[in-house]
């Protein structure tokens, strides 16, 4: 039976979604926000969120010790980059960027 190294797992993904999400973010121009409607706000706020939320869920991985809780950590910080992808390039169509 093959052990799985659920820590060297995570840490993998945790290198690639760092590496993406410098990626991205390097990509991201400024824009001031005075001109922006009520709901350009509304989806840039979401995209900031999104992005702390996938950075919280980085930092409960790294308490995390059991396998089971390891796993949780790991489809959460996946689920996380995929909401922050769409927000990302939902911004991305309508010309929006973050500071």
């Amino acid at each position: 039976m093959n052990k799985i190294d659920y820590r060297e797992r995570a840490r993998k993904i945790i290198e690639l979604s760092e590496a993406f999400s410098q990626k991205l973010m390097g990509k991201v121009k400024v824009q001031k926000s005075s001109n922006l409607s009520c709901e350009e706000e509304e989806l840039l706020d979401s995209l900031r969120n999104a992005f702390n939320e996938w950075k919280s869920k980085e930092i409960y991985f790294q308490f995390v010790s059991e396998p089971d809780l390891v796993d949780l950590a790991i489809y959460e910080i996946e689920a996380s980059k995929i909401k922050y992808t769409y927000f990302l390039k939902k911004a991305r169509e309508k010309g929006l960027s973050l500071k």
